[in-house]
């Protein structure tokens, strides 16, 4: 169990400014080009080499052994878009920087630097930056959706809700035309792209926030984004639930004892009617829910005959639905390594199943199954903050949540925390 030191100013204020500017205000910052620079990203690129630093010469290198097996789960596929750049080079800049910022820079971040800090970071604190954040971007998510009906506009604040240089853009370059209403999109100026990143997180802010009205309140936001991957993540969500409880009377089999299920399965009820209800609201038919064509994403079925076997053309990005992607970009071996990464964190129970007994690092792995079913529909990959959302719940589960108060110690040195598992 990691014993936690004094929280460290210097650590708070880290933890503080990246949930700001990861989770309230993503968006903000500014292009170069085409390329966006935002705040919380720019923080983490700039401050990972001296923690980094930090790291290696004050904090001893142990590494847990379900490390050591997620990180030979994920290489495979950083060695492939390694292997890609350096022998094709890039098709489109930004989307390359973004997917090697996903699946090489970001996971190192998170799973090397990090963890060892946690023993300076109040998990009380962590928690309350959160859940404020998380809330505050569903009501201005929500206010949002009924201002612009009424005003036929938006409110944006360039540097914070808003990139400068999208700044009164985002009606006509982003898809949030849905019917009679507009995407509920808050911070994110995208509602797949919120839904996808708030359903990461879902998990954790259920664990976290205990009053029911604040998590109602996103509930609703997510419903409020009119976008049926969203719906279907939320369905998923509700039906892992009830898949635990049926998993836990697996011994007494064929005898069920349902106990929580009944809640359960009202909840997947109404969010199903909610659903609906959603459509008749926004003037859409139920035909609008099955969509053949997925809003263009089946058309990707069509790169599947053009795979080779290794990659072989330059760097472009995942698209929407990450499977189908993976073997276009990084050929059938890279569809192999791509979904060894995503299914890492189930397979991972096989080298650590005390994950399951903390409640923290079952929601975040709960979260991470989330997004392995939105990358069958649209997992938002290559937009941020979806990546930096991924591989923050990737070292929660791994690591656990940081302990609320300070521990005395036997051993007062300064920074010489393990990376072993946080109290959680």
């Amino acid at each position: 169990m990691r014993i936690l030191r004094r929280p460290h100013p210097l650590a708070m204020f880290n933890v503080w400014f990246l949930v700001v500017f990861l989770c309230l205000f993503p968006k903000g910052g500014i292009k170069l080009g085409s390329l966006p620079l935002t705040w919380g990203y720019l923080y983490m690129a700039l401050s990972a080499l001296p923690l980094l630093l930090v790291r290696i010469l004050m904090l001893p290198l142990r590494f847990p052994t379900r490390l050591l097996a997620a990180i030979g789960m994920i290489a495979p596929i950083q060695v492939l878009c390694i292997y890609t750049v350096y022998f094709y080079g890039v098709v489109n800049a930004s989307y390359a920087i973004s997917t090697l910022t996903g699946l090489i820079f970001l996971p190192w971040i998170f799973l090397f630097i990090y963890p060892p800090f946690l023993s300076y970071i109040d998990g009380q604190r962590l928690a309350k930056y959160l859940r404020i954040c998380i809330l505050f971007t569903a009501i201005w998510g929500i206010f949002l959706f009924i201002w612009h009906p009424l005003t036929g506009k938006f409110i944006e604040i360039p540097y914070f809700t808003v990139n400068v240089a999208d700044y009164g853009e985002i009606e006509r370059t982003k898809h949030i035309a849905r019917g009679l209403f507009l995407k509920l999109i808050s911070t994110y100026n995208n509602g797949n792209l919120y839904g996808v990143c708030m359903l990461i997180l879902l998990p954790l802010y259920t664990v976290l926030e205990p009053k029911r009205w604040r998590r109602a309140t996103l509930q609703i936001a997510l419903f409020l984004t009119l976008s049926r991957a969203v719906w279907a993540g939320m369905i998923a969500n509700e039906l892992f639930s009830i898949l635990l409880l049926l998993l836990r009377q697996i011994n007494t089999f064929p005898r069920v004892f349902l106990g929580g299920a009944g809640k359960r399965i009202a909840a997947l009820a109404l969010t199903i009617f909610l659903v609906f209800a959603s459509l008749l609201f926004n003037d859409n038919s139920v035909a609008f829910l099955f969509d053949p064509q997925l809003g263009g994403r089946t058309a990707m079925f069509g790169l599947l005959p053009y795979a080779t076997f290794l990659p072989s053309h330059g760097l472009f990005g995942l698209q929407e639905i990450l499977y189908l992607s993976a073997p276009d970009q990084f050929g059938w071996v890279g569809a192999v390594a791509f979904l060894l990464m995503m299914a890492s964190p189930f397979l991972l129970l096989l080298v650590d199943p005390t994950a399951l007994q903390s409640p923290y690092r079952r929601a975040a792995l709960r979260g991470l199954l989330l997004y392995a079913f939105m990358g069958c529909i649209d997992g938002g990959f290559n937009y941020i903050p979806t990546m930096a959302f991924y591989w923050f719940a990737y070292m929660i589960y791994l690591f656990g949540w940081p302990a609320a108060h300070p521990v005395p110690q036997e051993q007062p040195t300064a920074l010489a925390a393990p990376l072993g598992p946080a109290t959680a």
